[in-house]
């Protein structure tokens, strides 16, 4: 059995035995009980109310933070902090339609699926900004423009690394930063898109979740 010795501050465990019994105090014997002193006046008596009710709300928040804190498990794998229900296209989509999904909906990155669902590729807004720039073409696109029937299929990153549900969010982060991609697919084992993660979604889960831990 292991217990915790705690002073000035610091924690140590140690392991229970004799040698490490704190030195037990004497019982002492009961005192004269002290009276509680009356209100002096209906203002002091009102004050010390008033006091007691903060007490006791502030005690009932407290228990409830508790309460959360317990209910509150910790994320260890992608489909805890994944979204599951995701925006994709396909790959036939048309460059105007794909950048007015982003610009409407402020997206960095969205996966684009085949007819069944299965993990095509994923598209980003700078896959989109590139396009842009390089042809000198600056949306908003016109029904009129070629971008309203060119489809996304060229501007695809095909090749794209993916989770499944039980990947440990530890590796998805650590594919995210060495891999410098800021979203990561997660896929059934036939490929099926089920989830993304994005770095926010990493992000927010160490802001809301995670205890801060920083090793170097």
């Amino acid at each position: 059995m292991t217990f915790s010795v705690y002073g000035m501050g610091i924690r140590d465990n140690v392991a229970f035995d004799k040698s490490t019994m704190l030195e037990v105090v004497e019982e002492t014997a009961a005192g004269t009980a002290i009276k509680k002193v009356a209100p002096k006046n209906d203002e002091e008596h009102a004050f010390q109310e008033e006091n007691l009710l903060r007490q006791k709300k502030a005690g009932k928040a407290y228990s409830s933070t508790l309460q959360g804190l317990k209910e509150r498990g910790i994320a260890l794998h992608a489909h805890q902090i994944m979204t599951s229900s995701v925006v994709t296209l396909l790959p036939d989509t048309s460059i105007a339609d794909a950048w007015r999904l982003f610009r409407e909906r402020r997206f960095r990155h969205v996966p684009v699926v085949t007819e069944n669902g299965k993990i095509y590729g994923v598209i980003s807004d700078r896959d989109l900004l590139r396009y842009a720039a390089t042809t000198g073409k600056v949306p908003p696109y016109t029904e009129f423009m070629p971008e309203a029937s060119m489809s996304i299929s060229s501007l695809t990153k095909t090749r794209v690394i993916t989770a499944s549900q039980d990947t440990e969010i530890r590796q998805v982060a650590r594919m995210l930063f060495e891999q410098r991609v800021g979203a990561m697919p997660v896929v059934s084992d036939v490929g099926v898109i089920e989830g993304i993660i994005t770095r926010s979604d990493i992000l927010r889960t160490l802001v809301n979740n995670a205890p801060l831990e920083l090793w170097v």
